[in-house]
This record gives C-alpha cells, sequence and structure tokens, in this order.
C-alpha cells in the first residue's frame, strides 16, 4: 500500500490509539500532522464501525473540553486455542486480555484427528454464535509443546519433540476459516509467552525479557529488543536442554540423548525422582501425610509439607532450586534482560522455593547484568492461548508496519 493511501492512514491512527489511548483528535491531529478534516474523516469512520470509542471528556484549558478515544476494547475480541497433554484450552478474549469464556475439551492422545477437527470446529463455531454482538478479530492457534513425560521411546525425537502434525494447518486451519468466515492463524509456542506477558500481562513496555516455564520441562521465550526470538526451527530458548552436569561421573541420559541436560536435575519430574528415592531409602518426611489417593507425590503435598518445614522437602527443594537457578543466570548473562517472567505449575511449590530460586539466581548472575527485575506471571494457565490473542490482534492492527509508534511516549501536560 502508498504510504498515503487510505488505509494506511486508518491503521497508523488505530495504533496511536490504542498505544496513546484515551486520547483527543487534537492530539492526533498534532502527531500524524494530517489535516484535521482527515482524521475527523477516519475516526468517524472507526466509531461507527465500533473499532474506538468515545471515553469521556478532559479540560484542556479554559473553557476547552476534549472528547477522548480508545480502543473499543470490550467490543473487539478474539479466540485463542492451545494444547496440553490432554485437552485443548479455548479462551475467547477482549482486545485487552480480559477473558470473556474459557473451555477445556478433554480428549485422548490416541483419538482421531478427524474427531479432534470435529470437536475444536464445533466449539469454535458455538462460542462465535454465543458472542454474536462482540467483533471477532481470529482464531489464534498455538502449537503443542513438548511434555517430556510423555515421551514416547519408540518414536524419533523429531516426532515426540515437534508433534503438531498437518492435520492442523491442511485439516484443522481451513475447516475453521471455512465454518467462521475467520482469520485462522498458527503460531509457535516458543514465542506466545512473551507476546501474551508484553501485551497483556506483567512484561507491559519491556523489550528486552525472558519468560521461563517451570513445570515437566524447563523452557524459555525470549523478547529481544521488543520481538519475539523463535530461532531457525522454531525452537529457541530451550533452557532445560542446556548441559550443565557433563563432568558427572554418572551421567544420566536425557531423553534427547546428552548427558547432563538441566532437565535432568531442575524438572518437576526430576524433583519426585528424588523425593520418591528418598522416601524409599527411609527418610523421615512429613510428605508421607500428603500423598494423593494413589501414593503419588504431587506439587500441593510438596507444598504442604514445606509448609510444615519439612527438612527432607526443604533439602531437595534447595538443590533443584540452586541447580535451576543456574540455568536460569546463565540465561542472563547471555542476554542481559531487564526482566524475568516465570510461570509454570512448580511456581505453586511457594515461597521457599521462589525465594531459594531468586538466590540462586542472583549469587550466579555476572554484576554488570544484575539490574533486572523478576516477576510472576498472572496467565499461568492461560498464557499461550492468550499469546495466540495477541498475535490476531497485533496482525489486526498491522503493528509490525508501526513499530516506531510504539516508541511515543504521552507528554506530560496533555492528560
Amino acid at each position: 500500500m502508498p504510504h498515503n493511501s487510505h488505509f494506511h492512514r486508518r491503521h497508523l491512527i488505530l495504533n496511536i490509539i490504542n498505544h496513546l489511548g484515551p486520547i483527543s483528535r487534537t492530539e492526533l491531529i498534532n502527531i500524524t500532522d494530517y489535516r484535521p478534516a482527515t482524521v475527523t474523516e477516519i475516526i468517524k469512520e472507526l466509531l461507527d464501525e465500533q473499532l474506538i470509542a468515545e471515553t469521556g471528556n478532559y479540560s484542556a484549558g479554559p473553557g476547552r473540553k476534549r472528547t477522548l478515544l480508545e480502543i473499543n476494547k470490550a467490543h473487539l475480541c478474539a479466540i485463542g486455542l492451545s494444547f496440553t497433554s490432554n485437552f485443548v484450552i479455548i479462551i475467547l478474549s477482549q482486545f485487552d486480555g480480559t477473558i470473556l469464556k474459557q473451555d477445556k475439551l478433554p480428549y485422548s492422545p490416541d483419538a482421531s484427528k478427524e474427531f479432534l477437527i470435529e470437536q475444536i470446529t464445533a466449539h469454535v463455531r458455538t462460542l462465535t454464535k454465543e458472542f454474536a454482538d462482540k467483533q471477532l478479530l481470529g482464531v489464534g492457534i498455538g502449537e503443542p509443546t513438548h511434555d517430556p513425560t510423555n515421551y514416547q521411546s519408540g518414536h524419533s525425537l523429531h516426532i515426540n519433540y515437534a508433534h503438531f502434525n498437518d492435520w492442523v494447518h491442511l485439516g484443522l486451519k481451513p475447516r475453521l476459516e471455512a465454518e467462521t468466515g475467520l482469520r485462522v492463524e498458527t503460531y509457535s509456542p516458543v514465542t506466545l509467552p512473551v507476546m501474551a506477558e508484553q501485551r497483556f500481562g506483567v512484561a507491559k513496555g519491556a523489550q528486552n525479557f525472558i519468560c521461563i516455564e517451570l513445570s515437566n520441562g524447563v523452557g524459555s521465550s525470549i523478547c529481544c529488543n521488543g520481538l519475539a526470538v523463535a530461532g531457525a526451527s522454531g525452537v529457541a530458548g530451550e533452557l532445560g536442554h542446556m548441559v550443565i552436569d557433563y563432568g558427572s561421573p554418572t551421567p544420566k541420559l536425557c531423553y534427547c540423548g546428552k548427558p547432563g541436560c538441566a532437565e535432568n536435575s531442575t524438572s518437576y519430574p526430576a524433583l519426585v525422582s528424588e523425593l520418591e528415592a528418598a522416601l524409599g531409602r527411609g527418610i523421615f518426611s512429613s510428605l508421607t501425610s500428603h500423598l494423593d489417593e494413589n501414593g503419588h507425590i504431587t506439587v500441593s503435598a510438596i507444598r504442604k509439607a514445606l509448609d510444615e518445614n519439612d527438612r527432607m522437602c526443604m533439602y531437595y527443594v534447595k538443590e533443584v532450586s540452586t541447580r535451576l537457578g543456574v540455568v536460569i543466570a546463565n540465561a542472563i548473562n547471555l542476554l542481559n534482560p531487564e526482566l524475568i517472567v516465570l510461570n509454570g505449575f512448580m511456581l505453586q511449590l511457594g515461597d521457599y522455593f521462589l525465594n531459594q530460586l531468586e538466590t540462586a539466581i542472583r549469587e550466579n548472575v555476572l554484576s554488570v547484568a544484575g539490574d533486572f527485575e523478576i516477576r510472576i506471571s498472572e496467565s499461568l494457565a492461560t498464557i499461550l492461548p492468550l499469546g495466540a490473542v495477541a498475535e490476531i490482534c497485533n496482525s489486526y492492527l498491522r503493528s509490525d508496519d508501526f513499530k516506531w509508534i510504539y516508541q511515543l511516549q504521552r507528554n506530560g501536560d496533555e492528560q
């Protein structure tokens, strides 16, 4: 599109309103240097289409009141979809990340692809009818992440790792597009956490940060200079396969085939394995009082034992936290982020785990790289589908074409 096209001007004004809103027409004219008649015409179009809304007035001096404009966050929505080992998580979210509907569709890993396509399509179709009064911008699909607990030794590493098969691209995506008329896009899970946190979460305004997932595996999502980093083949940020115990006299091979991978000693399964072995040796622990009905160790069981100052649990949680802190510190030394965002179900272990982890991180970071914050994600269960929603919203705004806008700061005397 030519730079002076009406299409370009609409999107430029939309992005300014998205970033700096609520904002007045006068401010838009000053920023864009467009003629007042041009801005007035575009604003009228956007209001008529319910893409923006008038949200009130403010005084700009004696006798002058200006109407403020902002994105119509309650009207513009998108659907985000992601896969876990046993569920499809589907959310319908407003433009500001407010989730209006969240559902989990259970499925068996052995379910046929045709069955899954039918189930997902039917559910999305129901959502579009339920929220027919909203303007749906599209459907974002997050590719499934690899869960080490579901590793199948009979398959190649590539099949186990990249199990997002063509049935989604060639079956689900066109089916959803045909049945809903919506734009449907698929995204790498490597980029979705930072997209969710940057647009909706605790990393708003951050340009260089890392999201760290602490669960059955240890992974990261990286944002450098405002851009999500996927890597050459879409697997950037695999902290779990950073080798940290190469010189161990009794190396344990990771499922990837290498000895000494961080996941072998820092992930949740690694912690459970240590605790089970200790209990098997007859070490006393209050943990035995909190096992589930099947005698299994759960996150909540470990948390209860930690809250009771159980020495065995405290010892092994500290060991895991320390090794994990070294891994995260290595990533900080490499990338020099301003912020670390933690997510994943291991955070349910509570303050003892988090305090030990932060201590280990800061003890192993280069002093000149030590000016960073650590924050906890507020979207633990929905970070991937929210990331897909963020991608759909950014795509709708064509925000990549207007990156300079997001460097603008509002003048302090304007509002």
